[in-house]
């Protein structure tokens, strides 16, 4: 009877367990097989214009910087701007010490008013009046001349006819030979005057004349360079002089640069160079001035690598209205060196690389299904799409990092 009951209650437990068993396995059977779906978020993929960019750094410099040299030198007598100050073309920056500057200006205007007598006079009535008398003199040596050679023909022929002394013939011919060369003489020292002597006189006048203009243009220059003025409409961006010291014509003293236009320098390695030209636009970020994009023209490109660094300088002209861009600031250049028009294109972030290949995934009945890719030309935010999915397929752009392929998937409406 006891080992009756034994068995009985050993059965008991053993049907037991296998009910408890049973209950624990049908409890557990819906939790392994019921997966959480996985929140993401999605975006079609579109055709659009894709355009490949190189990135490339630089410098903001000004479109013109010129360094102010005085011409003369000599004590700062008076300084009229502040370094950072806005100023136009020929605005007064500062003023020279103009005493001594002053006192050559006279002096050479005096000279250049004796060389204006000088010419009148080589010109004037004492010339008219000299020339006057050798008229005169040459007209009465014509006279005696014509008169000594009447007298000798009439001498010649008394002597021929025996009216007339040999003696007196001779003493004819003389006075003819005498009138002759008095006549030459007075010919000769009118024409030469005429010619040579006065034209000589007015030309040395004329030169003179020249030379003292000269000479007082020059010293009216250097008085004028006392006063020193800005070369271009800019802001002066340094000023290295003070009132009283003294300032010489080898070092620049101040700087103007020009910054309603600024360039930015860059260096474009020689894989890239061919594929930019002049004129071409290009977007330019500059972030110590706040400009996460704004537009900018090729304006120069070097045809000789730089010896250092091997690459091609290269200069990119930006306008600079709002005063917001200041030399030496540093600057991101994308260069545009491919474009694919109409590319079957999605954003660059849902691209996952795998084993060397380009993988994706797409949203279909709830699930998400990975696929193979090939990639074309990409930009900052999206890449073409040559191979692996069509237009319009729903691609995970967010939570793509926590799924596989057949994941469960809730699409965020967003």
């Amino acid at each position: 009877m006891l080992k009756k009951s034994i068995n009985i209650f050993v059965a008991a437990l053993l049907l037991t367990g296998i009910i408890t068993g049973c209950s624990r396995k049908q409890a557990q059977t819906p939790q392994q097989t019921d997966e959480k779906a996985i929140s993401v978020s999605v975006s079609k993929a579109v055709r659009m214009d894709i355009e490949s960019t190189v990135k490339l750094n630089g410098k903001v410099t000004p479109n013109i910087e010129v360094n102010v040299i005085p011409k003369v030198a000599g004590k700062v007598k008076k300084i009229y701007i502040k370094e950072g100050q806005m100023v136009k073309q020929g605005d007064i920056l500062f003023t020279i010490e103009d005493t001594d500057y002053r006192l050559q200006t006279e002096q050479a205007a005096a000279a250049l008013n004796s060389a204006r007598v000088a010419l009148q006079k080589a010109k004037g009535g004492a010339v008219e009046q000299q020339i006057a008398q050798l008229r005169s003199s040459l007209a009465l040596a014509e006279t005696n001349y014509s008169d000594a050679k009447n007298n000798y023909q009439r001498i010649k022929q008394l002597f021929e006819s025996g009216g007339a002394s040999k003696q007196a013939l001779e003493n004819a011919e003389t006075a003819l030979k005498n009138a002759q060369e008095q006549y030459q003489t007075a010919k000769n020292n009118l024409e030469l005057t005429l010619n040579k002597i006065n034209p000589e006189n007015i030309a040395a006048a004329e030169a003179g004349l020249k030379q003292s203009q000269a000479a007082y243009e020059i010293a009216k220059n250097q008085l004028d360079n006392t006063i020193v003025t800005s070369p271009i409409t800019g802001i002066v961006s340094s000023k290295n002089i003070e009132e009283g010291e003294m300032a010489g014509t080898a070092a620049p003293v101040m700087t103007v640069v020009d910054l309603s236009t600024v360039m930015v320098e860059i260096q474009v390695p020689e894989n890239t160079i061919n594929k930019i030209k002049l004129g071409d636009k290009v977007a330019v970020k500059i972030g110590s001035a706040g400009i996460d994009s704004i537009e900018g023209t090729i304006e120069s490109i070097s045809y000789t690598a730089d010896s250092n660094t091997r690459n091609y300088p290269v200069k990119i002209r930006i306008s600079n209205e709002k005063n917001l861009l200041k030399g030496g600031m540093f600057a991101e250049v994308l260069i545009p060196v491919a474009k694919a028009d109409q590319a079957l294109a999605v954003p660059l972030s849902a691209v996952l690389d795998e084993d060397r290949q380009k993988m994706i995934y797409v949203a279909v009945d709830g699930k998400a299904q990975k696929k193979e890719i090939k990639t074309g030309l990409a930009d900052d935010k999206f890449i073409q799409v040559l191979q692996g999915i069509s237009e319009n397929e729903e691609i995970i752009v967010k939570g793509q990092d926590f799924v596989q392929d057949g994941t469960k998937i809730i699409i965020d409406k967003e």
